[in-house]
C-alpha cells in the first residue's frame, strides 16, 4: 500500500489525474479489454504530456512500485494493468498531427486508430493501422500491426520513423530519426519493454477509394475456401489484403428477425474479407479465382478507407477472451484440415478462428529493419475465443489451445503474433517469435534502456 505521503508527493510531481483505491473511478480505471483480467494496480496516473509522464516513472522507481503503461487497454493478455503497480494511462494522450506535404504523422501515445484515420484520410493519406478503430495505435503499432494497407505499406511498425520514449530511469530519448537507430529497429515490433512511447511519428502513404468486401460460402465448403486463398495470396499483387474468419453469421435480409419467431436461423458461413488498393476492374480480375467457390454473400464495393476500417465494427470491453495462434509457414493440406476441424468445433457463441494473409510489403523489412521477426510466414492463424458467462472459461480457453496446437506442425518458429497473445503467453514462445539473433540483440537493447526490467508487463524481454 502507497502512504498518503506518497500519494500527494505524486499529485504534486503530475499535471494529470491521480486516481488511488479510494478513488470512485479507481475500478474503471483498473478495468482492461478482457473481463478474465481483474487486477488492482497501486494507482493509476492519467498524465497530461511527457513531463509528466517522466515525473511519474521517476516517482514510481522512488517508491520502488513497477510500471505498467496503458494505451487504449485492449491488450488481449492484460498487460495494461498489474498488480500493485504504477498504471500510467495515456488515454489523455490522443493529439495527432499531420504535415501533408512530409507526409507524416505525429500521433500522442494513447491516441486510438480512430483518431489517426479520421486525421490522415482527411488529407488522402493513411498508413496500415488496426482493423477496428477503437483499438490503441501504441500497443499494435509496438507489437507488429496487421492491416488493410499493409500489402503496400508493410506492417504498421515498419512505417514508424520516430518516437518519444521515457525510459526508467525518467530520462527523454528519440529513436530514429536525430536519435538512437536501435533503439527505433527495437520498437519496430519489440514490444513495450524499453520504455513509455510518448508520441510516436509516422509515414504515411496516400490511399483512394478502394474495393473491398466480403465473400460468404457455407461452411461445408471451408476447406475449398482455404486451399483458395491459400493459392491466391501465393501469387496476390501488394495491392490485394486477404482476412478471413470462421464461423461467422450472415447478416440477415430484411424481414423477420434471425432467431425470432417466424424467422429461420441462418447456418454459419466462411467469411472471406478482401480489401483491393486500385480500380474496381483490377480487383476483380484478382480475386476471379475465388468466383467458383459456392457463394451466398457477396458486399463488394467502392469504400473509402475509413468505410473499410469500419467493417469490422467495434470490441466492446466487457467480455471475455483468450486468443492463441501461430504464423504459418504456409496454408496446406494438414493445417487446412486442422483449421476447418476447428471452425466446426466453435463454442457457439462469438469464438472464431482468424486468418490473415501476410502479402506484399509486409514479408519486407523497412529501411533500418524492424525486430519483428515472422515475415517469412505467409499466414497468421489465430483460435479466438470470446465469450461473457465465467462458467465457460474452461470449455473457451481449452478449444483456443487445442485449436492452436492443432496446426502448430505448420508454424513457421512455433510463435503466435504478439498482439493476440494470451495471458499465459511462455517464454519460449517470446523468444521463438523473434529467434536467437534478434532476441539477442532487443535483450542488449534492454538492458541499455531498462536494466532493472521496470517495463515487464508485457511479452517480456529480460535485460541481457
Amino acid at each position: 500500500m502507497v502512504t498518503d505521503t506518497r500519494l500527494d508527493a505524486l499529485r504534486l510531481a503530475v499535471g494529470g489525474e491521480v486516481i488511488d483505491p479510494s478513488h470512485a473511478s479507481f475500478d474503471e480505471a483498473r478495468s482492461t479489454f478482457n473481463a478474465t483480467i481483474d487486477r488492482r494496480p497501486a494507482v493509476v496516473v492519467r498524465p497530461e504530456g511527457t513531463q509528466d509522464v517522466a515525473a511519474a516513472v521517476r516517482w514510481a522507481r522512488d517508491t520502488g512500485l513497477p510500471i505498467a503503461v496503458r494505451g487504449g487497454g485492449h491488450n488481449v493478455a492484460g498487460h495494461a494493468t498489474a498488480d500493485g503497480a504504477l498504471v500510467i494511462d495515456l488515454r489523455r494522450q490522443r493529439r495527432v498531427v499531420v504535415d501533408p506535404a512530409a507526409r507524416r504523422a505525429r500521433v500522442g501515445g494513447g491516441a486510438l486508430w480512430e483518431d489517426v484515420d479520421g486525421a490522415t484520410t482527411a488529407h488522402g493519406l493513411a498508413m496500415p493501422g488496426g482493423t477496428f478503430v477503437d483499438t490503441g495505435v501504441g500497443g499494435l503499432a509496438l507489437g507488429g500491426g496487421l492491416g488493410y494497407l499493409m500489402g503496400t505499406g508493410g506492417l504498421t511498425c515498419d512505417t514508424l520513423v520516430r518516437a518519444e520514449v521515457v525510459t526508467a530511469d525518467g530520462g527523454i530519448v528519440i529513436a530514429g530519426e536525430n536519435g538512437d537507430p536501435d533503439l527505433l529497429w527495437a520498437l519496430r515490433g519489440g514490444g513495450g519493454n524499453f520504455g513509455v512511447v510518448t508520441e510516436f511519428e509516422f509515414a504515411l502513404q496516400p490511399v483512394g477509394p478502394l474495393y473491398a468486401g466480403e465473400l460468404s460460402v457455407p461452411m461445408d465448403a471451408a476447406g475449398r475456401a482455404l486451399e483458395a486463398i491459400a493459392s491466391l495470396a501465393r501469387e496476390a499483387p501488394p495491392e490485394l489484403v486477404i482476412f478471413a474468419t470462421g464461423p461467422a453469421v450472415l447478416e440477415p435480409e430484411a424481414g423477420p428477425e434471425v432467431g425470432a419467431e417466424g424467422g429461420a436461423a441462418k447456418p454459419p458461413v466462411f467469411n472471406i474479407a478482401i480489401v483491393f488498393q486500385g480500380s474496381p476492374e483490377d480487383a476483380r480480375a484478382a480475386i476471379q479465382p475465388l468466383r467458383s467457390l459456392p457463394i451466398v454473400a457477396d458486399t463488394f464495393a467502392v469504400m473509402s478507407y475509413p468505410e473499410v476500417q469500419a467493417m469490422n465494427g467495434q470490441l466492446p470491453f466487457g467480455l471475455r477472451h483468450y486468443w492463441k495462434g501461430h504464423f504459418l509457414r504456409d496454408m496446406e493440406g494438414p493445417a487446412i484440415d486442422a483449421i476447418v476441424r476447428a471452425m466446426t468445433t466453435a463454442p457457439e457463441t462469438n469464438s472464431f478462428i482468424l486468418i490473415e494473409a501476410i502479402t506484399g510489403a509486409a514479408r519486407r523489412e523497412p529501411a533500418g529493419g524492424a525486430a519483428f521477426g515472422q515475415r517469412e510466414a505467409r499466414w497468421n492463424v489465430s483460435a479466438i475465443a470470446i465469450w461473457e458467462d465465467p462458467a465457460d472459461d474452461a470449455r473457451q480457453i481449452g478449444w483456443a489451445r487445442d485449436s492452436a496446437d492443432a496446426w502448430r506442425s505448420a508454424s513457421l518458429t512455433g510463435a503466435g503474433y504478439a498482439n493476440y497473445a494470451p495471458v499465459d503467453e511462455s517464454p519460449d514462445r517470446v523468444r521463438a517469435a523473434y529467434g536467437p539473433e534478434r532476441f539477442a540483440r532487443l535483450a542488449a537493447i534492454k538492458r541499455r534502456y531498462d536494466p532493472d526490467n521496470v517495463f515487464r508487463f508485457n511479452l517480456n524481454i529480460p535485460p541481457a
